[in-house]
């Protein structure tokens, strides 16, 4: 047979095989379901081999077997008919020269299309992947398969807009933006991080989108950048309310191996600290530019022990820190305490104390003298000598309201204070402070006068004979004055005359007024210095000094502390000028009280 015929007779055979399949009931013969060693139906001839020379022949026999038709399959109808007059094939020719249809080649985005479709999502990664809407949603099509085996058995998958990351404790979620490429530059999940715990949440103007993680969250603001939050800093971000507070957003990473091991992080108005044995804390506002001024954590200071504390005396505020203070007080400023004179300070109860707080920095000198201001007076730091303390005359009413008087006042309607600087020293500011409807006090009037030669006793210790010539310290009732004629006073009050005496010796008459015609030393004789040329007693106040109602009388303690006129160093009372004694006098009543002494030992 001819090569020819051979091609003919394979044609034939498997166009018969075609028909027989197009009628033949569902149970196909062996050659019709092409079963593997089949053998060829008896009576065909073996199928010649293809010829490369003839594209027909190659497609129409089958190289080893007879083609194969699954039940399901429809069967493939014979070639149409050549057009008459059309051009035919001799098996064995070379075909005409010409054109010949092909396939398109597939675009580079139509083939990267059809690989990402042909990517898998299968898993808890899928579900979350069909929640988001697909290939379709905002996710995109998947860019590579699944890699799991992360830490915690966990999974991750990526895709045209975002990756996917799941684990068994936290599930699955979206990670995007750039929030996704902070996490992955951290490490992904194991990095500090570690694995989302829901999705991002965005809002606010800038637009902030946070993201939580197990150790911590990502921040995304618009046009600034992405930073993470984790740590002992997040804990204490958090428990400041995070985006909610009034730290705000975050403006940088965590910045770590600073001095002493600690760490910071700033953020929208301000910034928070972390440092071994210090705590981590936040420092803002107008304590924090005082803090940064002052060199931050390189400086002084140091690092901050605690937060920031406020609805202090006058709405002030203060925050303590490793070596010191920072206050903050309207009409003060904002100034930090430290050193000798920050212990000083804080010992007298800082801002509740006489002194008020800070109004300037600390200033020394080459020598090592130091001194600061407050709103009511200034401590100094003498070498050698130690703190020097110094009040002026407007810390005395506001001491009573904030409970910096160490002597009681007992609510007096009037409280009238004489204070000198130093011990020894005779020179006294006398102030008297008047109880306002609210409970507080404020400055009446004041004045300058004179204590005793010896100046002001030691807290707790007696004047002793009245010719050691000390005042004593103390907080004393006011119940009577005396004089030449009442100028108007509510105390009660005594007319001296020639045999008005106060008792100095030691007897029934101790620290007491009585009469009498002999003239015998240590009493005094009220007439003789009420009219003398200086009129000393012209007009006086006595000042309950041991003697009732403030203590029982003890002899030899000390007898006839007055205020009174004659504006000199006395032998123990108080001295003002005759116009102020008056002053006094006219708007006393009994019960007021007289603080005296040392301001050092008066005011904390």
């Amino acid at each position: 047979m001819t090569r020819a015929a051979a091609v003919a007779a394979a044609t034939g055979i498997v166009a018969a095989s075609l028909a027989q399949g197009a009628s033949a009931d569902s149970s196909p013969s062996p050659q019709a379901t092409g079963q593997p060693g089949a053998p060829p139906a008896a009576g065909t001839a073996a199928p010649a081999a293809p010829s490369t020379a003839s594209p027909t022949a190659a497609a129409t026999v089958a190289p080893t077997r007879p083609a194969v038709l699954k039940p399901t399959q429809t069967p493939t109808p014979p070639p149409s008919p050549q057009p008459t007059g059309a051009a035919t094939t001799t098996p064995g020719a070379t075909p005409a020269a010409g054109p010949t249809a092909k396939t398109p080649a597939p675009t580079p985005a139509a083939a990267k299309a059809a690989a990402e479709a042909a990517i898998r999502v299968p898993g808890a990664i899928g579900v979350e992947y069909d929640r988001l809407g697909g290939s379709a949603g905002p996710v995109g099509a998947a860019t590579s398969g699944q890699k799991c085996g992360l830490a915690g058995g966990g999974c991750q998958q990526a895709f045209a807009h975002g990756t996917i990351v799941w684990s068994k404790a936290t599930g699955a979620h979206l990670l995007s933006a750039g929030i996704e490429n902070a996490w992955l530059n951290a490490g992904g999940a194991t990095g500090q991080l570690a694995y989302p715990l829901g999705d991002a949440a965005c809002g606010g103007t800038p637009k902030v989108c946070q993201q939580a993680f197990q150790h911590g969250s990502l921040y995304s603001v618009s046009g600034k950048g992405t930073y993470p939050v984790w740590g002992a800093i997040n804990a204490t971000y958090e428990s400041l309310g995070g985006l909610k507070g009034y730290l705000g957003y975050p403006l940088g990473g965590e910045t770590c191996g600073l001095a002493g091991g600690a760490c910071t992080q700033r953020f929208q108005r301000g910034t928070v600290y972390f440092a071994p044995g210090a705590g981590t804390f936040p420092v803002w506002g107008a304590i924090n530019a005082r803090y940064l001024a002052l060199g931050g954590g390189r400086g002084y200071l140091g690092y901050p022990t605690g937060k920031e504390k406020c609805g202090l005396r006058g709405g002030g505020c203060s925050q303590t820190f490793q070596r010191g203070r920072i206050y903050y007080a309207a009409g003060a400023g904002t100034q930090a305490v430290w050193g000798g004179l920050g212990q000083f300070y804080t010992a007298r109860r800082a801002q509740d104390g006489a002194l008020g707080y800070p109004v300037t920095a600390e200033a020394c000198d080459r020598s090592g003298y130091c001194s600061q201001s407050f709103q009511y007076g200034r401590l100094q730091w003498i070498p050698g000598a130690g703190v020097r303390y110094r009040l002026t005359s407007a810390a005395y009413c506001p001491a009573i309201n904030s409970g910096a008087v160490k002597y009681r006042t007992a609510g007096a309607s009037r409280v009238s204070f004489a204070i000198a600087d130093d011990y020894g020293s005779t020179r006294i500011t006398f102030i008297t402070c008047v109880r306002q409807q609210d409970g507080s006090y404020a400055k009446e009037w004041g004045a300058l006068g004179h204590a005793g030669e010896s100046g002001f006793a030691a807290p707790g210790v007696a004047t002793g004979p009245t010719w050691q010539m000390f005042s004593p310290t103390g907080s004393f009732t006011v119940t009577q004055a005396f004089g030449l004629g009442n100028p108007g006073t509510a105390l009660p009050y005594r007319t001296l005359n020639p045999y008005s005496r106060w008792g100095g010796r030691l007897n029934g008459n101790y620290n007491k007024y009585f009469e009498s015609s002999s003239d015998v030393f240590p009493d005094e004789n009220m007439w003789y210095f009420a009219t003398r040329p200086s009129h000393d007693y012209r007009q006086g106040v006595v000042i309950n000094y041991n003697r009732p109602p403030d203590a029982p009388i003890t002899m030899n303690a000390g007898f006839a502390i007055f205020l009174h006129g004659n504006n000199l160093p006395t032998w123990g009372c108080i001295s003002l000028n005759d116009g102020d004694l008056l002053q006094y006098l006219r708007t006393a009543h009994p019960g007021d009280r007289f603080v005296m002494g040392v301001a050092n030992d008066i005011f904390n």
